[in-house]
C-alpha cells in the first residue's frame, strides 16, 4: 500500500508542477480588427477559452492608434486583420502599421475577401497569412501558435 501512495504522491507533484509551469508562461496577446460584431465575438471567445489574451477594435483608425500607443518592447503581438473597415481598410492600416513599427506585429488577415490581389497584396506588405471568413474556430486555434513560434525565430 504504501508503494502506491508514493506513486499517487509522485503524479500529483507532476501534474501541480506542470500547472504552475503554464501558469507562469507569459499570456499571448491576439489584437482583432474586424467591424462584423459576430464574427469579432465568435473569434474572440474562441481565443480566450484558450487562454489567449485579445483586444478588440471594429474601426481602422481606432486599432491604428491603440497599436502605436503599445509598448514597443513587449512581446509581438498578434494582429487578425479584416479588409473592410470603417474609417481606413485593413491593407492601408498594415502598410502604416509596418512603416511606423516595422515587425511589431504578427499579421494574419481575417477576410471574407478571397482575391488573389488581395491576398497577394497582403503577403507583399509582410502578413503571415491569410484566412477567408467564415473563420473555422479549431483552424485559427491550431495556427495561432505556430505563427507565434515562426515569428519568434524571426524577431
Amino acid at each position: 500500500m504504501a508503494g502506491n501512495d508514493n506513486r499517487t504522491g509522485s503524479s500529483d507533484r507532476r501534474q501541480r508542477s506542470k500547472r504552475d509551469r503554464d501558469e507562469e508562461k507569459p499570456k499571448r496577446e491576439v489584437l482583432l480588427v474586424d467591424d462584423d460584431a459576430e464574427m469579432r465575438d465568435t473569434i474572440r471567445f474562441g481565443l480566450e477559452c484558450a487562454g489567449y489574451i485579445v483586444d478588440t477594435y471594429d474601426s481602422g483608425p481606432d486599432a491604428l492608434n491603440a497599436m502605436l500607443a503599445m509598448p514597443k518592447d513587449a512581446q509581438p503581438r498578434l494582429l487578425l486583420l479584416a479588409i473592410d473597415l470603417p474609417g481606413m481598410d485593413g491593407h492601408t492600416l498594415h502598410e502604416q502599421l509596418q512603416r511606423v513599427r516595422p515587425r511589431g506585429f504578427i499579421v494574419v488577415f481575417v477576410s471574407a475577401r478571397d482575391s488573389d490581389a488581395d491576398q497577394v497584396r497582403a503577403s507583399a506588405a509582410g502578413a503571415v497569412d491569410f484566412l477567408v471568413k467564415p473563420v473555422s474556430i479549431p483552424v485559427l486555434l491550431g495556427k495561432v501558435e505556430v505563427w507565434f513560434n515562426q515569428c519568434k525565430r524571426v524577431w
